[in-house]
């Protein structure tokens, strides 16, 4: 309300935007932190849940990003997906319990998007390409958000240094809102760089 009746040209000016780009940064970080001990109990819970699973913990996959059930392309079966840091979990809902189909290492995760239904994307090991597990979303929508994320997890997994205009430019053309956009490790990198001002990238960010 201040910044509306604050002249940009009068001196001061950037003090009160700075203030609000701070604020903003805040509260955009406590409800991130909010979300990750919610992703953090689901988690646990997950794992309590699960049948068949002779791997090891699943918090050292890192933080669960996304879960969704989704049909099986030709058939009528369900599959539970989870998606973690580093790993696709590929789960069958029994009753209250999810019983392990498969995974895939994010490193070794490939992405197909299907050109003739906007509804259905594949995920596989890239060395097995033509063993594919399709399945379709419900609606456009959670398609673009499951398919963007899968595509800035690999990113982040890949063995190679992918430069950070190259990831950004790649994530920029699913059209996800800005609030899917916004990457936490990013303001957390900037804030233990800048511990007395809210980080410029992320204030650049926010105005996208």
């Amino acid at each position: 309300e201040i910044a509306k009746h604050f002249d940009p040209e009068e001196e001061g000016y950037e003090v009160v935007e700075e203030a609000i780009y701070t604020m903003t940064g805040v509260a955009w970080y406590i409800n991130d932190m909010k979300r990750k001990h919610e992703h953090a109990v689901r988690l646990q819970e997950v794992q309590s849940l699960l049948l068949n699973w002779k791997g090891p913990d699943l918090t050292t996959y890192g933080e669960l990003v996304l879960e969704g059930t989704f049909k099986v392309h030709r058939a009528k079966n369900e599959r539970t997906l989870f998606l973690f840091d580093r790993m696709l979990l590929i789960t069958k809902r029994r009753g209250e319990h999810y019983v392990y189909k498969t995974h895939i290492s994010c490193s070794t995760l490939m992405l197909i998007e299907s050109a003739k239904d906007s509804l259905s994307f594949s995920v596989t090991h890239y060395k097995h390409p033509k063993q594919p597990h399709t399945v379709q979303a419900k609606t456009v929508e959670e398609k673009k958000l499951w398919a963007h994320h899968i595509k800035r997890i690999i990113l982040e997994n890949h063995h190679a240094i992918i430069p950070q205009k190259a990831k950004e430019a790649i994530l920029e053309m699913d059209s996800i809102p800005s609030k899917y956009r916004y990457s936490p490790e990013r303001l957390k990198k900037a804030l233990s760089c800048q511990s007395d001002e809210f980080p410029r990238d992320a204030r650049q960010g926010r105005r996208q």
